[in-house]
């Protein structure tokens, strides 16, 4: 166990026993209150998940490369939970368009989601996170981000814009051309109640038209329009100020916005009910929290959580007025934590969230031989890690390099691995600059933070212990499922097949126990575009059995339809920018030694739906849409493909006399909805010359053109594809591909066998590896430019027992600045963040 985390164990145990004798009250409430937390944090242990990113905005044939962290919610040491992420990206409609579930060893994986056009059009997605133990606890402990993919086009500019940094340092010059309806201005007294003849803060917070913090200014009226006092807000909408409000008193706050005032009424004050202040002076090393109840006879329960530990506890007694309570910084752990009080029943009375960092973290240096380098130039980083202490520490890290003339960092203010695990993740609704927290502490920045921690409410960790927990901890991918007889009954010793198509095929068999239950575990990476699931009693006998199979079930997506305008609006400062980045697709082939093949045009390219094309859509030899099926629907699939397909033929095998189908001299492999139709094929034991022949009759006689939504036939050079896919790299015939796209998207099944269960699963995501060039006099000076945006990524950098690790790229064509961005953990609760920049002439 980490120093910091036996040091805030033993303070936990110290407050408890200092509370008894400080406070020198009876221990049954704060018994109960203590056993309550320890009884959910064994039951509904939280994790969360933070994931960094190479950069947040994209273009087309990009790749978004990723990393993540699962992390124990409380002390932010590696989750011991789950061993399953699931990662996937959402479209400005709120459509999943692509889902990869990631195996993690120690809370650490990483993986890519390739931008292939037909998938991802330019426009707004959000990126989602989650392991499905997330799930209980709801939408707030889900991982999500904004990714932008832009259109660019290379035979035209993009629009030049300032960065967003510089734009929202001069936007004050628009302030009164605003509308008043257009700024939304909020008054949250401290602690959530506004009792009379008490003094207590009130937070504000203004936000313009896009949810956006707006600076503000103004005076607090009394109903008599006498000046109570003034506030003015920081650059994020933010302040409070101190008033102790009247009873049947109106106050009105006049706004300054620019030209234009603005009248908002304060809260009313109320008469009786219960205040709490909180105090954090910097040169003291405790916390002065001001309680006062007006509610007769009433005993209170007074305490400090934090991300679910209790921190200390202690009773109040009835009718307690200008209590003041002092209980050390120590007892907390950095981040945001609460100080509650609530009634004998457990109910919530007042809450104040506040902030403290013991700067605790863990001390990331990156440094480099140089900060100037020519194009194409080696670039060495040297990496050195420590805890708070100045000991090394063994780590894992990841590191984006990016070129600041594509891609705008702003290493102030964006979201880190600190920033989000310590603040963000504990509170609601947006964050603005969460950067901006951590990067200075003085005395602006600590005001700053207390009017965020006044006005955002904070993610609970209460738990219902009789609450049933629906979504199990995946420790990693498995199919199960339960088998039943015809009467509804339990089939115990059931055999159970899994058949499914990866490298080499993949054939299981399992029993099910007296439940009827059955698993697939240790499974292979999954690459199988489905699994077929076969139940045979044990005797052997198909008969009627049915298969129930525990699917994976997604989160609803709770986020409203966006849409979809997306701007150029990352920072080019030369014209041909766009252009080069559409033309370095062919440079990155080059280097990576690819071929190059001649472009194939297709004028009035036809799409189908729901496709499986392995090319992407619309590529394929020839292409028969809905639309060409729609006037001879009632034909058979053969009959479509004999009279529709230019060269579609039966004929004999060269060689050996048996019966096939055929496009032009090549032999046809059906494919249906991305499912091979020969994976279900099984020779009898006296095999014919036909016998193949008449499987495949079967399913082309039994589907109608009514039934299929579209036809591709993939041969020449649109089959590669599928010939490494489904096909023995040691068969040396060609082949012709006819990938059929069924309305119901089930594949080859003519009917819903009771015994069958047709599963596709969450792809493993793949080895994809971010490619970085490598320089030597040999291909320095060829001719292909190299404006890659990401110029360096890698998420498997990890410090040796001296906290050191050293990382090598090239650098790009572009003369300018590079953003060199590093963070990780030591999977123990320390976590490190760094930045660095690098010029290059």
């Amino acid at each position: 166990m980490m120093p910091k985390l036996q040091t805030l164990l033993l303070s936990l145990l110290f407050v408890f026993s200092l509370s008894q004798s400080t406070f020198a009250q009876t221990a049954d409430s704060k018994s109960g209150v203590i056993s309550e937390y320890d009884r959910i944090r064994e039951i509904a242990p939280r994790e969360k998940l933070y994931v960094h990113f190479d950069k947040s905005v994209y273009t087309p044939q990009d790749t978004i490369w990723f990393k993540g962290y699962l992390v124990n919610a409380s002390f932010h040491a590696y989750s011991q939970i789950s061993g399953l992420i699931y990662t996937e990206m959402i479209n400005w409609n709120g459509e999943v368009v692509q889902t990869l579930s990631l195996p993690t060893v120690l809370g650490l994986t990483w993986g890519a989601f390739p931008l292939k056009e037909d998938k991802y059009p330019p426009g707004n997605y959000t990126f989602r996170a989650y392991t499905n133990w997330m799930q209980n606890f709801g939408d707030t402990y889900l991982f999500k981000k904004e990714i932008k993919i832009l259109a660019i086009d290379a035979n035209q500019k993009p629009a030049v814009t300032k960065s967003k940094v510089i734009a929202e340092k001069t936007s004050s010059s628009n302030d009164a051309k605003r509308n008043k309806q257009e700024v939304d201005i909020q008054f949250l007294p401290e602690g959530g109640s506004w009792v009379a003849d008490f003094p207590q803060k009130m937070a504000f917070k203004a936000l313009d038209k896009s949810a956006k913090g707006i600076e503000v200014s103004g005076e607090i009226l009394d109903s008599k329009q006498n000046k109570v006092t003034e506030f003015k807000s920081n650059f994020l909408g933010m302040g409070y100020f101190t008033l102790s409000p009247l009873l049947n008193e109106t106050y009105t706050a006049k706004v300054k916005l620019g030209n234009e005032l603005i009248y908002k009424n304060l809260p009313k004050a109320i008469a009786a009910g219960t205040v709490i202040s909180l105090r954090d002076n910097n040169a003291s090393d405790s916390l002065s929290i001001a309680l006062s109840s007006t509610l007769v006879d009433q005993k209170l329960i007074l305490l400090g959580q934090s991300k679910g530990l209790l921190c200390f506890v202690a009773n109040i007694n009835a009718n307690t007025k200008g209590k003041t309570i002092k209980v050390s910084k120590d007892i907390f752990p950095t981040g945001v934590s609460q100080i509650l009080l609530m009634n004998d029943k457990k109910e919530v009375l007042n809450e104040r969230n506040f902030f403290l960092n013991h700067n605790d973290q863990l001390k990331v240096s990156i440094s480099s031989k140089s900060l100037e380098y020519t194009l194409r130039d080696s670039i060495p980083i040297h990496i050195k890690v420590s805890d708070y202490l100045g000991k090394p520490v063994s780590g894992s890290f990841s590191m984006a390099v990016t070129d600041d003339n594509q891609v705008s960092k702003d290493s102030l203010n964006d979201e880190n691995i600190l920033s989000y695990l310590l603040m963000t993740s504990d509170l609601k609704g947006q964050i603005e600059k969460p950067g901006y927290y951590f990067h200075q502490q003085n005395e602006q920045t600590k005001s700053d933070l207390d009017a965020l921690m006044l006005t955002q409410g904070w993610v609970s960790y209460n738990w219902d212990v009789n609450k049933k927990l629906t979504f199990n901890a995946d420790k990693e991918y498995t199919i199960s499922g339960k088998i039943t007889n015809v009467m509804s009954k339990p089939s115990a010793n059931a055999k159970v097949i899994l058949l499914g198509k990866n490298k080499g095929g993949m054939i299981l068999d399992t029993l099910t126990n007296q439940n009827g239950e059955f698993v697939f575990d240790q499974l292979p990476p999954i690459d199988s575009a489905s699994f077929v699931i076969q139940a045979k009693n044990a005797k052997g006998k198909a008969g009627t059995l049915g298969i129930t199979v525990n699917e994976f079930v997604r989160p609803p997506i709770i986020t409203a339809k966006k849409k979809n305008n997306v701007e150029n609006n990352e920072v080019f400062d030369s014209v041909g920018v766009a252009q080069i980045i559409a033309k370095n697709q062919v440079y990155e082939a080059a280097l990576k030694g690819g071929i190059l093949l001649r472009e194939v045009k297709i004028t009035g390219k036809k799409t189908i739906k729901d496709s499986k094309n392995l090319n992407g859509a619309g590529k394929a030899s020839q292409i028969l849409t809905e639309e060409d099926l729609t006037p001879i629907y009632k034909k058979t699939l053969l009959e479509v493909l004999q009279e529709k397909i230019k060269g579609f033929r039966e004929g004999n095998r060269k060689g050996n006399g048996i019966r096939d189908f055929f496009v032009n001299g090549d032999q046809v492999k059906f494919i249906f909805d991305g499912i091979d139709l020969d994976f279900f094929y099984q020779p009898p034991s006296f095999p014919s010359n036909n016998d193949y022949y008449l499987y495949v009759k079967s399913y082309i006689d039994y589907y109608n053109a009514e039934d299929i939504r579209g036809i591709e036939i993939l041969s020449n050079g649109y089959s590669f594809r599928y010939r490494n896919e489904y096909m023995s790299p040691m068969d040396p015939k060609m082949y012709a591909f006819i990938e059929v796209t069924t309305k119901t998207g089930t594949g080859p099944f003519l009917k819903k066998a009771a015994n069958m269960y047709l599963l596709k699963p969450i792809n493993y995501g793949s080895d994809r590896v971010f490619y970085s060039p490598k320089y030597t006099s040999v291909n320095r000076n060829d001719k292909f430019l190299d404006y890659r945006s990401t110029i360096y990524w890698n998420p498997t950098i990890l410090t040796n027992t001296n906290g050191e690790a050293d990382v090598s790229f090239f650098s790009a064509d572009k003369k300018g600045n590079y953003t060199v961005w590093i963070e990780g953990t030591d999977t123990e609760g320390g976590l490190g963040v760094s930045v660095l920049k690098l010029s290059i002439k």
